[in-house]
């Protein structure tokens, strides 16, 4: 104890008015509040540093604490990528001895025109011996099971009941989720699944159902996954996740359900993005306002106040060119999510944005989590994030920013009004367009695509993700379903040999009113697309570098239009630099180039523009001419000279690229994303 005291008077306090005046002092008297705060984009701002007296401002009570957790386990998922049964069960029970402890299956029905019936995406369980065989070699109660299968989840439900029953097992031992959300499908699809009424009822009896045969099931999902994946802010994302479980408790309660009951089936799915710290606060917020919902409608117990949440790593910010950077984007948002003490987590192969994931890709992404619990001991610290300034300070910012567009949602009316009167889709979309934008300009940077790209990488012929689908099959039986009893009935209909065919009527019947919709997509998709475009041309434009004058701007200017118009996939000729203007006519000459650019230093261009422009208007194929910089007021008369455009800091990289593939001829560059 002696050697801790003098350790620690080694380093006499700092007060935070000292810590300012350093701070203001080396930013030559700025204020730092403005300088140094950091727009995080996701509707809170960051100041740069923060001290223990910030924990004395929180207005959220008990934020060091996460409600509910007693420990820092969770389980590690793994999604199964497999169409047809006998595959997926094989990854399944491979999955399992190779550490995961939890399986996630998608499995989507939509009806559609000319199909029998509709059709069907992900794992083609169309019958109870399909469900019978993906489960076959598989405890019901570990590894629990995770069933991504939107509003056919009373089908699965009851397929599971009979699969209880068919092995003669403790009801209570059966441990999955079911991610029933049809506020969800609604805001995707622009159209109700079926009328409220009847979902609501669906609900109801899922839940009536659960609590009385499947004690362990949660039926009631908040597919918060969406409003991420959408373009979506944290505060978003965490706002509509509550008005989504504020629904469930008001309407089902109206409808005969305790809170408690109703409260004990939900469980919440979110993404987890990039912004490593806020990642980790918006999770510790979301357990802090769910507690807090459950509260003002009565409900006190602990176990339903603690929020059951799944984080899945972002689909927004992968990428196709470069893949491998995805695995470093997945290793930090599970650490995130493992920190912030989410109960299941799944990380997704690297892979996933082009391809059928490899085992390579699956098997990485499960190791991650080993890694995170065996190597890093994530699970043996009790909410790791307690007690940081910085983390308390921004799970009480977010949830207080949350908390507050929630309640803006509940004045309007709660979340189904917000949805079908476009108020969601108008949050979301606004939202979108500024990261859009950051994108566009590089504000935002992805590795490989839009900033540092390999332009020689090739990824056209490895694209293959288009929508796989299966018809869904009928029996040659008359089934009649009884609505009243749906869950019943469907296990009834199914265990006489009924298929998914058969009562998709029932599960899927879609209003005729549309509404404003959202739709999932990646960020990075406008440029991946200029780059598919430049691989499917009929040949790949060469761009020459023309580093003229002061060594140390043409190196650095000549580095910036690399990169620039590498992310279109050209192809790039970046010479060391030429001694005058000849020298690089004569290689113009030689590579006859698509497009050249003038790399030198502003003062110079003054001299060197007019000479190279005259020389290049002497031949038979003259390239186009960009110049890397911003003249500004010089702009016009370089143009005049013969400069067909600048390319600089300030440059929206996605227009300018798609202006240089209209004038190359190239894809279909007008169209707008």
């Amino acid at each position: 104890m002696d050697t801790e005291k003098s350790l620690f008077e080694e380093f006499p306090p700092v007060s935070t008015e000292e810590w300012e005046k350093v701070i203001e002092e080396d930013l030559g008297g700025a204020d730092y509040r403005e300088k140094l705060k950091w727009d995080t984009g996701e509707g809170v701002d960051v100041q740069p540093f923060y001290r223990r007296e910030e924990l004395e401002k929180l207005t959220i009570p008990d934020s060091p604490v996460t409600p509910g957790k007693r420990d820092n386990n969770w389980q590690i998922c793994q999604p199964i990528f497999d169409q047809e049964v006998t595959d997926a069960n094989k990854s399944a029970r491979t999955a399992i001895k190779q550490g995961a402890d939890a399986l996630k299956f998608e499995f989507r029905v939509r009806r559609t025109e000319g199909m029998l019936g509709g059709d069907l995406q992900g794992t083609a369980i169309q019958s109870q011996s399909d469900f019978t065989a993906l489960l076959e070699g598989v405890e019901l109660d570990a590894p629990s099971l995770n069933f991504d299968s939107g509003i056919a989840t009373p089908a699965l439900v009851a397929m599971l009941q009979n699969e209880v029953q068919a092995r003669d097992v403790d009801p209570k031992s059966a441990n999955a989720t079911f991610l029933y959300d049809p506020y969800a499908y609604t805001a995707q699809h622009g159209q109700l699944p079926k009328p409220e009424k009847v979902f609501l009822d669906d609900a109801r009896q899922m839940v009536s159902f659960c609590k009385q045969n499947l004690p362990h099931i949660r039926c009631l999902g908040i597919d918060a996954r969406l409003w991420h994946n959408t373009g979506g802010t944290i505060i978003e994302e965490l706002a509509l996740a509550l008005a989504t479980g504020s629904e469930y408790l008001a309407k089902l309660s109206e409808r005969g359900l305790s809170i408690y009951n109703i409260a004990s089936q939900i469980f919440f799915s979110f993404s987890i993005g990039g912004n490593y710290f806020l990642e980790i606060a918006k999770f510790r917020a979301a357990r802090l306002l769910w507690a807090k919902v459950v509260e003002a409608y009565g409900e006190t117990s602990g176990d339903v106040k603690a929020a059951y949440i799944h984080g899945e790593t972002s689909r927004r910010n992968k990428t196709v060119y470069d893949p491998y950077t995805n695995m470093l984007r997945t290793s930090t948002e599970g650490m995130s999510a493992a920190i912030a003490g989410c109960d299941l987590i799944t990380i997704n192969p690297y892979d996933i944005t082009f391809q059928q994931p490899s085992e390579l890709g699956q098997r990485i992404a499960r190791n991650a989590q080993i890694i995170f619990k065996e190597e890093a001991y994530l699970d043996q610290v009790y909410d790791p994030g307690a007690g940081s300034y910085y983390i308390e300070v921004l799970t009480d910012k977010i949830a207080n920013a949350a908390w507050q567009q929630f309640q803006e949602i509940e004045k309007q009316g709660g979340m189904l009004k917000a949805i079908t009167q476009g108020v969601v889709a108008q949050v979301i979309q606004d939202s979108a367009q500024k990261r859009d934008q950051a994108i566009a300009e590089r504000g935002r940077i992805f590795v490989g695509t839009n900033q540092y790209p390999n332009a020689e990488e090739r990824m056209a012929e490895s694209l293959d993700v288009d929508y796989k689908a299966v018809s869904l099959k009928e029996s040659d039986r008359e089934l009649e379903i009884d609505c009243e009893n749906i869950i019943e009935s469907l296990a009834e209909n199914f265990d006489l040999g009924g298929k998914l065919g058969d009562v998709v009527p029932v599960l899927l019947a879609p209003g005729k009113q549309l509404y404003r919709a959202v739709e999932p997509y990646r960020g990075t998709e406008p440029f991946e697309r200029l780059r598919m475009e430049t691989e499917q041309h009929s040949s790949t434009p060469t761009v020459l570098i023309i580093p003229l004058g002061n060594r140390k701007m043409r190196k650095a200017r000549a580095t910036f239009a690399s990169n620039f118009l590498g992310c279109a996939g050209y192809e790039i000729k970046e010479p060391i630099g030429f001694e005058d203007i000849e020298a690089a006519i004569r290689e113009i000459e030689k590579i006859k180039p698509e497009i050249a650019v003038f790399c030198s230093s502003d003062k110079e261009y003054q001299d060197l523009v007019e000479p190279f422009c005259k020389r290049l208007d002497s031949l038979k194929k003259k390239p186009m001419l960009l110049l890397a910089g911003h003249p500004k007021e010089h702009e016009e008369e370089y143009c005049n000279f013969g400069v067909d455009g600048f390319i600089h800091r300030k440059s929206n990289v996605l227009e300018t690229l798609r202006e240089l593939h209209k004038k190359l001829g190239i894809g279909n560059a007008n169209n707008e994303d």
